[in-house]
């Protein structure tokens, strides 16, 4: 159930809301509650064995970790080994190469 900040105020809640959580008191106990992003797409280029070279989105997943040094979450992008084209995902072979599937021609994706 999804509680409006003014039945979180009924409840004796305060709200905080900050990047890249939210935040809320519950008599005086902090209580966070993470609204981060998963995933996001980066564009990334793929080239053919004959030269052609295309633009594609890559997903890339989001592993929170915490900075023991100044006590700040950090967020870090890691590459899974999927693309997007047309609406489509497309899982990347080992070598990170995959069929177009409009053309068939194999491309591989050069920075990850």
């Amino acid at each position: 159930m999804f509680k409006t900040k003014k039945t979180l105020q009924m409840l004796n809640f305060t709200h905080c809301s900050k990047t890249p959580f939210t935040i809320f008191y519950v008599k005086n106990k902090k209580m966070e509650i993470r609204m981060s992003k998963r995933h996001i797409l980066k564009e990334v280029n793929a080239k053919s064995m004959c030269g052609m070279e295309i633009v594609v989105e890559q997903i890339f997943e989001n592993t929170l970790e915490k900075n023991l040094a100044s006590a700040e979450i950090e967020q870090n992008w890691l590459p899974l080994s999927k693309i997007v084209i047309s609406d489509k995902v497309i899982n990347l072979d080992q070598d990170n190469t995959f069929a177009h599937p409009r053309t068939g021609k194999v491309f591989k994706v050069l920075n990850s």
